[in-house]
């Protein structure tokens, strides 16, 4: 595969034809399946458990049906921005989209006496896909209740997906040396199902006067197992090295979790190869990620040690907090959106000119949403390319909206919609020229 026109693959005389498949060997080893009308998808041929919940086609009669959670103070601001990327790249790709607004957050629990109406959650089930937008803390919800975890609860979380990817404009702003971070590509599994932090501790915790307290780590075999499952395909979909990240040294719950883990990989991918199963202890983990980050590729651990991890990697950037997330459902749909819970744009209030305060990040849930939940991987690739794009634009013309006030230095600051601008403005460069994005430069 050579080129991309418009939003099809043209293929080369170099092109390897793949016997029974309507399709041929792209870069990397990908496998580019044609669609009926033309369009294109790439991907690694997972094992499929991804998007199980999508039932529309992105065809002009059948188009994807996403419900855009509005969020709370700039939260349906950035979402407009987010759902405008996506009519940008619904030009261009020949994917079709069917966008349904729902409420979500305080101003829901304002307006409508619920966090989470079941409204919306009913809107969410019958979508095939979920995109959320900022989130902030609800002043006047209970103080056991908060928003993203009713979501969870009601439509059966289990996984949580923190893709870590430090862009090169972007690498000095990084608390390690630029030739450390620059290339870090790496996804974070995390299950988030069971474990210590699989639902809150609940009331008042009075700490005074008690000589003792306990909390419970606990995994089912079937958790671990659907978990592992999930593993496996998202491996196949990138390099195929996985690490298996617990405390199987310490902990008998990580003991137990680490076997299961290993029997279903084992029985799955039997006498395959071209997937690799590595163990790590956490803390030897944490070590080894802050010597040489650009190691790892597939990296999988149980719900505590995987929050933990995750600010680690969140620290990677530096203070900008642009990282995207992705929540797998027990039914296959999936939640995407930016991986701060309470994102500083929540709070319109705040004067502080935070990094955290822009389009950035649900900018890259797009991409996550187009590659994991609706399984349309050539079309996240694009919106990957033209993000780049974007960075080196605005960090080469220094006026990242990104950038704190107090480190501007006389640099002028873009609004999240002209940000918003300059990203279609790049999709649509590449409309006019013949260009094909390297799956192993701009995976998410």
């Amino acid at each position: 595969v050579k080129f991309w026109k418009g939003s099809r693959f043209v293929k080369e005389e170099s092109g390897k034809e793949m016997g029974g498949v309507s399709g041929f060997v792209g870069p990397a080893g990908f496998q580019v399946s044609v669609r009926r009308d033309g369009t294109c998808a790439r991907s690694r041929g997972g094992l499929g458990r991804l998007s199980a919940a999508v039932a529309g086609t992105g065809e002009v009669d059948n188009p994807y049906k996403i419900t855009v959670l509005k969020g709370d103070g700039r939260g349906p601001e950035m979402a407009e921005i987010a759902v405008s990327v996506v009519e940008a790249l619904q030009d261009y790709t020949d994917l079709h989209f069917k966008i349904d607004w729902a409420e979500f957050g305080e101003d829901s629990l304002k307006e409508n006496g619920s966090l989470v109406p079941e409204e919306t959650v009913e809107k969410c089930k019958q979508a095939d896909s979920v995109l959320k937008s900022y989130q902030g803390t609800a002043k006047d919800a209970p103080v056991d209740e908060n928003a993203h975890l009713v979501l969870r609860s009601k439509l059966d979380v289990y996984a949580q997906l923190l893709p870590t990817r430090v862009y090169p404009p972007l690498s000095s702003m990084s608390v390690f040396k630029e030739d450390k971070v620059n290339g870090v590509d790496l996804l974070l599994v995390r299950e988030v199902s069971g474990g210590v932090l699989r639902k809150r501790e609940t009331g008042v915790l009075p700490v005074e006067d008690v000589d003792e307290a306990d909390s419970l780590m606990r995994y089912e075999k079937q958790q671990v197992e659907r978990f592992a499952n999930l593993v496996l395909d998202l491996a196949q979909r990138r390099s195929g090295r996985v690490l298996n990240v617990d405390r199987a040294d310490q902990l008998k719950v990580s003991r137990f979790w680490r076997s299961n883990m290993h029997s279903v990989m084992e029985n799955t991918l039997k006498d395959r190869a071209d997937i690799t199963v590595e163990d790590m202890f956490v803390d030897d983990f944490c070590r080894a990620l802050v010597i040489n980050p650009k190691k790892f590729d597939v990296v999988c651990t149980s719900n505590l040690f995987g929050d933990v991890i995750a600010e680690l990697l969140a620290s990677l950037h530096g203070p900008a907090r642009i990282n995207p997330t992705s929540w797998i459902c027990d039914s296959g749909l999936s939640i995407h959106g930016p991986a701060d819970l309470y994102n500083a744009s929540a709070y319109v209030e705040s004067a502080d000119q935070d990094y955290s305060r822009g389009p950035i990040s649900i900018i890259r849930a797009v991409s996550m949403m187009l590659r994991y939940g609706l399984d349309e991987p050539a079309a996240a690739d694009l919106l990957q390319k033209a993000l780049m794009k974007t960075f080196d634009d605005c960090v080469t013309e220094r006026i990242a909206s990104y950038i704190p006030e107090e480190d501007l230095n006389g640099r002028e600051i873009v609004s999240a919609g002209t940000f918003r601008d300059y990203l279609v403005s790049n999709i649509q460069y590449m409309k006019q020229f013949e260009m094909v994005c390297d799956p192993v430069e701009c995976g998410e």
